[in-house]
C-alpha cells in the first residue's frame, strides 16, 4: 500500500496536558426518542452502552448547548454568473473515422487472432495487446482543431488500463472490464486541426481491440450537475441549507478551490501563509482534522487546537469549512506489536476489529465507539451553536483502493458490511442524539460496496493521488467510478488530492469535481515554500487566476445565500 499522507504529528500539544475539560454536566439533548428508525438496529444500540438512571442516555462527554440567535439577512446570490457552462466546439457534427484493428499499423508483439476468443468480431479479426507498449495505431486527418470521442470495440480477459495514443504520447486513459467485445471508450480528447497517427498502446492488463471509431465529442451532459437540494438530514440549519444550496448552484459551473491546513493553524499556517504570500488569494474551503481529538489520542496529551476558532473564523469571511476524523483506535489496548499509539488509525498498526466491537464480541470495543463519537460531538455541537456549517468527512477511504481490496485504515478492515453499519451508527449518534444539525454529510470510502444509501450521504468524493507526479489530468477514472455508486444525481468532489486536476480540461471533458482540497505538507509545499513536484507555483497562480475557480476573495456572502 502506498501511503499518500505522512501525517507525522510532533507532540506539540503534549504541553496542554490538561486537554479537552469535559464533565457530566447533563445534555440538554438526551430525549427518550432521538433514535432513527433510519440505522436499523444501529441507531437504538447507539445509547445502551451508558443508560443512566430513568433510561436516559448518559456520556462521559456532554456539553450544555449555546443559544446564539441567528442574525436576520437579506437572501442574495451576489454577482456570480450561474449561467450553465456549455462546450464550444467546431468539429463538424457528421465526423466519423473508423479501422478495424487488424488494418492498423501495430507493434512487433500484437497478435492479430482470427477466433471468437471474446465473441462475434467485425472484419477478419482482432488485435491483441498483452505487452505493456503494444500499439494499435492509424493515420486520421481531423478536420478542426476540437475535441473528439474515441470508441473502441475492446475486450480483456481482467480489468486493464489503457491509453489512447496519438503522435507518439499518450492523450488519454480509459478502463476496459468486459469480457467480451463492447463499446469502451475514451472522451473528449483535445486534438489539433491535421493528419495526426492515433491508436491505442497497452499500459497493464492486457486488452482485445476489434476496431476504432473516432468521431465529434459529444456534448456534456448538463443534466447531471442538477442537484436535489434536500439534505439527508431534514433538521438542517438554516446556514446547512443556504451552503449546500450553493453548492448544489455552483456545481458544474465552478470548481471551488481548497487547501488542508496541518494542525488546524488556518491562516496561520504555512499553507495558506503562502498561499497569499505567493499568489495573494486564498483557497476558498479549508480542510481541518479532529485527529488530535480522538480520546485514545488526548489520553497522551494530545489536542486539536483552536480547530472550533479556526472553522468559525474562515466561516465568517465565507469561507467553506471541512473537516474530516483520522480516528485513532480507541484504547493502547489495541496496538499491534510496537507500533507508536499515534499510528493507530492505520490498519496494521491496530489490533481492533470493527467487526467485533459492532457484533457484540467485544463489548468494550463498543462502548469505546460511542465514547470517541460522543467526544467527537463536542466540537460539532459548539460549531452548530456557532451557525457554522460544516462538510463533515468521516470515515474516509474506508475500502482503500478498490482495485487493490486494500482497506488501509481499521474503519474499514473489517469489510463493507461493518463499515456501513458503522456509518450509520455514527450519522444516527450525532444527527438524533447530538442534534448536531450543520453537518452536511461526505461519504469517500473509495469503494462503491462501502456506499451506506443515499439517505446518508450528501456529497461523494474521491481522494486523487495520482502515482506520476504532476498528473493534472481530471481523473476520469475516479469521476466515473465514484459516479457509478447510485443512480441517484449526487455532488461529486475531489475530497483530497496531490496534483490539482487541470480546470482547463475538467471542463472541456465534462469532469467537473464540485471541489479539490489538496492534502497539507508535501502536496503543496517544499521546504516549506508554495510550490512542489505535485504542483508547481506557476501552475497553482493559474489555478487561482482561473476563471472558473473560485478563490475566498470571489466567494459571496454564504450567510445570505437563498436556500430555494
Amino acid at each position: 500500500m502506498k501511503e499518500k499522507k505522512t501525517l507525522k504529528r510532533t507532540l506539540c500539544a503534549l504541553t496542554a496536558a490538561v486537554l479537552l475539560c469535559m464533565t457530566a454536566c447533563g445534555s440538554t439533548d438526551s430525549s427518550a426518542d432521538a433514535s432513527s428508525d433510519s440505522a436499523d438496529s444501529s441507531s437504538s444500540a447507539a445509547g445502551d452502552s451508558s443508560q443512566g438512571e430513568g433510561g436516559e442516555k448518559t456520556s462521559e462527554y456532554t456539553r450544555e448547548r449555546l443559544d446564539i440567535p441567528v442574525e436576520e439577512v437579506t437572501e442574495t446570490r451576489g454577482d456570480l454568473d450561474l449561467s450553465d457552462v456549455q462546450n464550444e466546439s467546431s468539429v463538424p457534427a457528421d465526423f466519423e473515422a473508423f479501422s478495424e484493428a487488424e488494418d492498423c499499423k501495430y507493434s512487433d508483439s500484437v497478435k492479430i487472432i482470427d477466433k471468437g476468443v471474446f465473441g462475434e468480431f467485425s472484419g477478419k479479426g482482432f488485435a491483441a495487446l498483452g505487452s505493456e507498449g503494444d500499439i494499435v495505431e492509424f493515420e486520421v486527418d481531423f478536420p478542426e482543431t476540437g475535441a473528439y470521442d474515441f470508441h473502441f470495440m475492446a475486450a480483456c480477459s481482467s480489468p486493464s488500463t489503457n491509453a489512447v495514443y496519438v503522435d507518439g504520447r499518450e492523450a488519454a486513459t480509459f478502463e476496459t472490464q468486459g469480457k467480451e467485445f463492447y463499446d469502451s471508450a475514451a472522451e473528449k480528447v483535445d486534438i489539433e486541426k491535421g493528419k495526426h497517427k492515433v491508436g491505442v498502446i497497452s499500459k497493464d492488463g492486457g486488452i482485445a481491440i476489434d476496431s476504432i471509431t473516432i468521431k465529434a465529442a459529444a456534448l456534456v451532459d448538463l443534466d447531471q450537475f442538477k442537484i436535489d437540494k434536500t439534505l439527508s438530514n431534514p433538521n438542517a440549519s438554516d446556514e446547512t441549507k443556504r451552503l449546500y444550496s450553493f453548492l448544489c448552484d455552483v456545481y458544474g459551473k465552478y470548481i471551488i478551490s481548497g487547501q488542508y491546513s496541518a494542525d488546524n493553524r488556518g491562516k496561520d499556517g504555512p499553507e495558506f501563509d503562502e498561499f497569499m504570500l505567493k499568489t495573494g488569494k486564498y483557497p476558498a474551503m479549508m480542510g481541518l482534522d479532529l485527529i488530535e481529538a480522538s480520546p485514545n489520542r488526548a489520553e497522551h496529551g494530545s489536542s486539536p487546537g483552536l480547530i472550533v476558532e479556526t472553522a468559525k473564523d474562515w466561516y465568517d469571511n465565507n469561507g467553506i469549512v471541512t473537516i474530516c476524523w483520522h480516528w485513532n483506535h480507541p484504547s493502547d489496548d489495541y496496538i499491534k506489536g510496537s507500533s507508536a499509539w499515534w499510528e493507530g488509525f492505520y490498519t496494521k498498526n491496530s489490533n481492533f476489529s470493527l467487526a467485533k466491537a459492532l457484533s457484540g464480541e467485544d463489548p468494550a470495543g463498543y462502548d469505546y465507539l460511542i465514547r470517541d463519537i460522543d467526544a467527537i460531538a463536542m466540537y460539532l455541537q459548539e460549531l452548530d451553536d456557532y451557525h457554522v456549517p460544516v462538510l463533515w468527512r468521516p470515515l474516509h477511504e474506508g475500502g482503500g483502493d478498490p482495485k487493490w481490496n486494500n482497506p488501509w485504515f481499521w474503519w474499514g478492515s473489517s469489510g463493507a458490511d461493518a463499515y456501513k453499519e458503522l456509518w450509520k451508527l455514527m450519522y444516527d449518534r450525532l444527527t438524533n442524539y447530538h442534534h448536531c444539525n450543520n453537518l452536511i454529510w461526505v461519504w469517500n470510502g473509495q469503494n462503491v460496496d462501502y456506499y451506506p444509501g443515499d439517505e446518508y450521504v450528501d456529497i461523494m468524493g474521491y481522494d486523487s493521488y495520482p502515482e506520476v507526479h504532476g498528473d493534472h489530468s481530471p481523473q476520469k477514472g475516479l469521476w466515473d467510478y465514484t459516479k457509478s455508486t447510485t443512480q441517484t444525481k449526487k455532488i461529486i468532489a475531489m475530497t483530497e488530492n496531490g496534483a490539482i486536476p487541470d480546470p482547463d480540461s475538467c471542463f472541456t471533458e465534462g469532469i467537473r469535481w464540485a471541489y479539490f482540497c489538496t492534502w497539507n505538507g508535501e502536496f503543496i509545499l517544499k521546504d516549506f515554500q508554495l510550490g512542489c513536484e505535485h504542483n508547481e507555483l506557476d501552475y497553482i497562480k493559474k489555478i487561482m487566476d482561473h476563471e472558473r475557480v473560485l478563490t475566498l476573495d470571489e466567494m459571496p456572502n454564504l450567510k445570505a445565500w437563498p436556500i430555494e
